[in-house]
């Protein structure tokens, strides 16, 4: 997903070129570069901040900039596909720009592959989700749900709960009542499917942490719901503001470059 700013460059510069002679090339390229950097970019992440929800530092960081030179005159901007530790930019953008279908996001693709989350499932969070300043679900709750399912897969990688783990969860500590993460794979009276967590208050110790009878006595919330692919809408103008952006702020820009040139000219 990316945008050139190019414009008809050739077009624009030809009355230029008789003044710059063999200083147009760089002149040009300063100014697609500019016009991207200074003009196109902002544009786009201030309209992000427009149409979404408290968007994240990785959502507003998810440009790059790619910069134009005198052999190739054209630059763009566009979204970054890096995987670092979360789901890259594009995967989850592409669905906000174009509309159709939610991408699966990394740690659903986990879940999927140790059986936890159905393959033609996809995750929204429930009562019990530890929301973060931005809405979203923690990243501590899905790390420590991912341990608990045994979702990690890398080798040597230690990060799966081992059973140790869960009865220490499961009693709790001091006044604070134990808990433990279970997955209901489909709906069973009013609980719908999805991974819930469990309360141990005390009274329930008897009971296994992964039954969903004698509620009165502990409690199950879920921590993420099971649902058909979302689908959105598009929302996120992104080639429109680019190409109305960089219309409006590319002849400045060329001006700008051309009588810097002249002024470094030999």
């Amino acid at each position: 997903m990316k945008l050139t700013v190019q414009d008809n460059i050739a077009a624009a510069t030809a009355a230029m070129r008789d003044r710059l002679g063999n200083q147009l090339p760089y002149a040009a390229a300063r100014a697609l570069t500019r016009t991207a950097r200074q003009a196109v970019k902002p544009a786009i992440i201030d309209e992000m901040r427009r149409v979404f929800d408290r968007p994240t530092p990785y959502t507003l960081n998810a440009l790059y900039v790619r910069s134009a030179t005198k052999a190739v005159l054209e630059a763009s901007v566009g979204v970054k596909d890096e995987v670092g530790k979360g789901t890259a930019q594009e995967r989850y953008l592409d669905p906000q720009v174009r509309g159709g279908g939610r991408n699966v996001k990394r740690f659903e693709s986990m879940l999927r592959s140790v059986g936890a989350l159905p393959a033609d499932m996809f995750l929204v969070p429930g009562g019990a989700a530890k929301l973060d300043q931005y809405g979203n679900v923690s990243r501590g709750q899905i790390v420590e749900i991912l341990a608990y399912l045994q979702a990690f897969s890398l080798s040597g990688f230690k990060a799966n709960s081992t059973p140790e783990t869960k009865a220490r969860r499961w009693k709790g500590r001091g006044k604070t009542p134990g808990y433990a993460y279970f997955v209901l794979s489909k709906p069973e009276g009013k609980l719908p499917a999805g991974i819930y967590k469990r309360i141990n208050y005390g009274a329930s110790a008897g009971h296994k942490p992964w039954r969903t009878a004698h509620l009165a006595y502990g409690g199950a919330k879920p921590v993420f719901v099971f649902v058909r692919q979302p689908a959105y809408r598009k929302r996120l103008p992104f080639n429109e503001v680019a190409e109305r952006v960089a219309r409006a702020r590319l002849p400045e820009e060329l001006m700008q470059a051309a009588q810097e040139a002249l002024g470094t000219a030999k």
